[in-house]
């Protein structure tokens, strides 16, 4: 039977010579060491080193794969396939979910370019009003929800009546925990006076809740009488890096005035 060197086998299959060698060091491989100190290998010692490379494409342990070429009958590896599908999908399930925020985010600091110190018109989109804490927790959601204070308004003030998790139906959809938070009431509004707003602290100013109710009678609206704020995710520091920017979004329901 021929016999290949370390060089040949590397070039025929496309793995490094100290790949080789950590395949042989681990025991999953078994090359001949001829009188002058050179291994040798042979063509099912190529072939094994497909299996090795195919398996570990797949993400297989060098022990998972030790137990495919020597230690398990088919239906051992047919088993060991079954248990790494259910794993990849998990995997890709979190991946799924990662890229999912890592979108969200890119869209959060497109709205701070685009609505900082700004007013404009858009809806307050259908949002799960989450105050059990408990379920927060069990669906270990907590920090994929936004912290939202709601206020009041009062004339010339406004004050917090109440604080709770919100997370959009859409975001809960593609989460797919819209069934378990069915019974959650919603929150929801088709046109808002929207704005975010540099801040020092976490919260939205009183001041900033009334600007934005004045720019609304200005323009022809009628604010309802609520007002929801959240501290966005995304915090900067200033230019001389002594403290810390918090960027807080307002949502002010509005109609049209008679």
């Amino acid at each position: 039977m021929k016999k290949y060197s370390i060089g040949e086998v590397s070039d025929r299959i496309g793995l490094s010579r100290d790949t080789l060698r950590f395949y042989e060091k681990k025991g999953i491989i078994h090359p001949e060491k001829e009188k002058n100190g050179y291994r040798t290998y042979t063509y099912d010692d190529i072939l094994k080193l497909l299996k090795i490379r195919f398996y570990r494409r797949l993400d297989f342990s060098i022990e998972d794969i030790e137990r495919i070429l020597y230690k398990s009958s088919i239906s051992s590896h047919r088993t060991m396939v079954r248990e790494k599908i259910k794993e990849e999908k998990q995997v890709a399930e979190k991946h799924r979910q990662a890229l999912l925020h890592l979108n969200q985010l890119q869209k959060l600091y497109l709205d701070v370019e685009h609505s900082l110190n700004c007013f404009d018109l858009r809806p307050l989109p259908p949002s799960y009003q989450l105050t059990d804490n408990r379920l927060v927790n069990d669906l270990e959601i907590s920090d994929l929800c936004c912290l939202y204070q709601e206020y009041r308004l009062l004339g010339d003030s406004a004050e917090q009546t109440s604080e709770y998790f919100l997370i959009s139906e859409e975001q809960a959809a593609l989460m797919k925990i819209k069934q378990k938070l069915g019974r959650s009431p919603m929150v929801r509004h088709k046109a808002c006076v929207y704005t975010i707003m540099e801040s020092e602290a976490p919260v939205a100013d009183v001041k900033d809740i009334l600007n934005a109710a004045a720019w609304a009678k200005n323009q022809g609206y009628a604010p309802l009488g609520t007002a929801y704020s959240g501290c966005l995710l995304s915090c900067a520091a200033d230019e001389q890096n002594t403290r810390s920017i918090h960027y807080i979004e307002l949502y002010l329901p509005i109609k049209a005035q008679k």
